[in-house]
């Protein structure tokens, strides 16, 4: 499994990006010792009912701890959550983490944006607003949470990207996925986080590929964390 959180705001004086990333290792930690863990991810209606169940709980336990309510909101999460059994990829989503798949030098948007940021108009053109994105959704801002989910089949060549911050263009896609292809220099990050991981034999045998960090923040810093199982579908 692979998570990418980041958010805003604190649970208990933690930073909440750390709180979710904690509380979603415990779920997931607890289902894989369960008895029917193995029997869950051979059917993948089933995977995914288990990753919405699960992102739902987390959910309701930041809900819980972070004194928000329908006024005045604390906190909030966003998050993309890759799970690989053999070889398929069930993804869940919500708020403006991003996920994409490279194939064949190829790019490919796996999430939307659940935020939206104001346009400032500046004399007849309209500049970028310096606020931060508003999200519309996101873990921990309500009681309920509506996720995005879908799966996908993974080849041996392809490689899975999940980044903190959506690459808003063409030309950025296109240079990261060429790095990842050939070993150019990977296009100027900025402020995003990226984390890059490569099935490769996990197609075959349910065990990780290689898995690379790339940007501004490392890991442990409470924005990326990558969780491993052995999925013995």
């Amino acid at each position: 499994m692979l998570a990418m959180c980041d958010g805003f705001g604190t649970v208990d004086g933690e930073p909440i990006a750390q709180t979710t990333l904690r509380a979603l290792h415990s779920a997931m930690g607890a289902r894989a010792r369960g008895a029917r863990f193995s029997n869950t991810l051979s059917r993948p209606k089933s995977v995914a009912s288990m990753l919405i169940s699960t992102l739902a709980g987390v959910n309701a336990y930041l809900y819980r701890r972070s004194a928000s309510h329908d006024d005045y909101v604390t906190c909030g999460a966003s998050m993309s959550v890759i799970l690989l059994v053999g070889n398929r990829a069930y993804l869940a989503h919500v708020g403006n983490t991003a996920a994409y798949l490279s194939r064949s030098g190829y790019m490919i948007s796996l999430t939307k944006d659940d935020s939206f940021v104001f346009d400032v108009p500046t004399g007849g053109a309209v500049a970028v607003s310096a606020h931060p994105p508003v999200l519309m959704r996101a873990l921990g801002t309500a009681p309920q949470v509506e996720l995005s989910v879908c799966n996908f089949r993974v080849a041996g060549d392809d490689a899975v990207v999940l980044s903190n911050k959506r690459f808003s263009g063409f030309e950025d896609r296109r240079a990261l996925s060429g790095w990842m292809l050939h070993g150019r220099p990977p296009v100027d990050l900025g402020d995003r986080t990226v984390l890059v991981s490569r099935p490769g034999p996990a197609v075959q045998d349910n065990t990780a590929g290689s898995i690379r960090a790339l940007g501004a923040r490392p890991l442990g810093a409470g924005i990326i964390m990558f969780l491993l199982f052995m999925l013995l579908a």
